[in-house]
This record gives structure tokens, sequence and C-alpha cells, in this order.
């Protein structure tokens, strides 16, 4: 990319469009070439202004950001990065339906009085922003009917499950990061009701998101999809999501929340697929999605090296190719697949009869 990195801001506030405005300007390899104060101006200015990144805030008068995103990804596609503070339960719903637009992530808005948090927070923006310049974005043309009213969240169980009466006789694991969300919808939306294993995801997200994800994929798919509780039983055609700042460890008939081992991401995809490998050995398949960085690509191969199948999705699917793209260089991945056969490659594998042992 020629040039400096060009970024519209798109906030109601005015202290919060300076604040981001401050922070990206901070690298000197960025500039704010926009500050629109409502979605209608940042439709408007993609067309006149044809920035490399947006940051899109969620509720805003005149028109929302959910709107927004549906009329940019019709009409000029471009990289969206969702920068929200509220999580109240109808943002949360409006900031995943904006990500089934063709948002690409979430980011919760810096603020804060802590100057080490403020920082971090800034930091994680630029990089971010970055991030997302480099990610090809495709038309959605949902924006070119009328977008309508996004339809509200599903609310997931409160309560642990029972164990079953038997062991699974195979456990899907899926770990996700950036771009995940979507994938998870596509890959999920693609199996039905009975499909006869338990499944657990791994989602890195912006913190206090991961209801909101599981409340949004609960209306997304044939399955129930909750978030992990301690000593739930694993029960086939169910979906787990490992919950903020615990990893999610699977035995033979239910699974444990813990904070332990302290690892850089936790919840950690490596240290569930770990889990799966020992407990499920052969029986295991597990699944790395898009996503930055590496986490995962150990676990992958640990259930490889236990003689499970294991799935890394393609370079051309994925949003970022960073954690795929770690699993098969360490030789985890036995299938590199792109993400609309992955749904068929899992119903396939459970077809067939679970290896002994």
């Amino acid at each position: 990319m020629a040039g400096k990195l060009r970024v519209l801001v798109v906030d109601d506030s005015p202290v919060a469009r300076a604040v981001i405005r401050s922070i990206l300007e901070g690298d000197p390899g960025i500039e704010v070439v926009g500050l629109a104060r409502n979605g209608w101006e940042a439709v408007q200015m993609t067309a006149r202004l044809r920035p490399d990144v947006i940051t899109m805030d969620v509720r805003m008068p005149e028109m929302d950001g959910y709107e927004a995103t549906c009329q940019i990804m019709a009409y000029h596609p471009t990289p969206i990065l969702i920068v929200t503070a509220s999580l109240s339960r109808q943002d949360v719903d409006f900031t995943f339906r904006m990500l089934e637009a063709g948002a690409l992530d979430i980011l919760e808005k810096p603020a804060g009085e802590d100057p080490l948090a403020l920082r971090s927070k800034a930091q994680d923006l630029i990089e971010r922003v970055r991030l997302l310049s480099r990610v090809r974005v495709i038309t959605h043309l949902r924006g070119r009917r009328k977008a309508g009213r996004p339809l509200p969240l599903t609310p997931v169980p409160a309560t642990p499950g029972p164990a079953p009466a038997e062991a699974p006789s195979r456990l899907v694991v899926i770990g996700a990061s950036t771009g995940g969300p979507r994938a998870l919808q596509r890959i999920l939306s693609g199996l039905p009701a009975d499909f006869p294993a338990p499944i657990l995801v791994v989602q890195h997200i912006a913190p206090g998101f991961i209801r909101g994800l599981a409340e949004w994929l609960a209306g997304e798919t044939r399955l129930r999809v909750s978030l992990a509780r301690q000593d739930d039983g694993l029960t086939p055609g169910r979906v787990y999501i490992a919950p903020e700042g615990r990893h999610l460890l699977p035995d033979f008939r239910r699974v444990h929340l813990t904070e332990t081992p302290r690892t850089p991401l936790i919840p950690s995809v490596d240290v569930t697929m770990r889990a799966a490998a020992q407990n499920f050995g052969r029986r295991a398949i597990g699944v790395l999605l898009t996503g930055m960085g590496n986490d995962g690509a150990e676990g992958l191969l640990a259930i490889r090296q236990a003689g499970g199948l294991t799935i890394a999705q393609d370079q051309a699917t994925s949003t970022i190719f960073g954690m795929p793209r770690a699993a098969i260089e360490l030789g985890a991945a036995q299938q590199v697949l792109p993400l609309e056969d992955i749904a068929p490659a899992l119903l396939r594998a459970v077809e067939v009869p679970a290896p002994a042992g």
C-alpha cells in the first residue's frame, strides 16, 4: 500500500472521535482522512474518500452502524472495525449483525483513567487497524436490498446440562480468532440438529462479547448453542463456547472450566485441543479457523498425533491466515479446506464409525 494508511472514523461522540483520531495519528504511518458523526455520513464519506479502513460505532443517530455497514459493504466494500463501549444486550445484538453484514472485527472503545490500560487499548487499536487494512473484502449484496432491523438474539441456556449416560463417540473442537464469528456461523449453520457429536468452540473476541456471540450463533443454527458451564454434560448436537477468562477442558463426559494454566490467551485453543487429544484420542476432530497468531497450532498437532482428524481453513477464505498457517507449517493439518467445505467434511467424518481406543 503506497503512502499512509487512510482511516475514516465514525462515531456520534465528538470526544470519542477526537480520542480515536489522536490515537491513530500517533502512528506516523496512519492518516485519519475523515470524521463521520453517523452512519449516513459514513456511507457518503466512504464513497468520496475511499478509505483503507473504517472504525465504526454501533449506535448513532440518523443511521446506525448496522445499516451503514450494510450500505458500505454493498456499494464500496471496505474493511470495517467495530469500535464500541456499550455492552448492552441490544448493542451486542447489533454488533454481531454488523459482523454478519461484513464488518471484520470488534474492539472495545479506548477509554478510562488507567494510563497503562489506555496505552494498551491504543496500541491494540493501531495494530488492529493495520491488520485489517491488508484484508481483501468482498461485496455483500444485502445492502442493495432494504437492510431491515436486526432480529433479537436467542437467549442461551443458563444452567448446566446433565451428563449423557455414555461418553460421546466423537468430539469436535473448533478454534478461531479474527474473522471467526462469521466462519463459525457458516460452519454451524451447515450442520443438522442431530449432529452426532458435541462441539467445543474457543473464539478469541473482545471482552464482554462472548455471550452475545453465543446468543447470535444460537439463532443461526439448528444446533443448541450455549456458553459452557462447569460440569456441562457433553451431548451430541450441542455447541459449547468457552466463556471469557476460562479454559474449556473436556473429559470423557463433561466439560470443566479453569483459569490454569496461565497462558497468554485465556481461553486458549491449544489447551482445549490438547485435552481433547488426551481424552478422546482418535475420536477427536480439530478444526482451526481464521485468526492472527499461532494459538491452536500445537493443539491441532496433538490431535493429529493422537490419531484424530485435523482440518485448517485455507488462505483464500481466511480473513487472517495466521493461526491456520502456523498449524500447516507445523504439520498439524491433515486437510486444508475452504470455509464452505468444512461442514461437509465434518459430516463425512462423523458418519464413519469412530476408531476404537
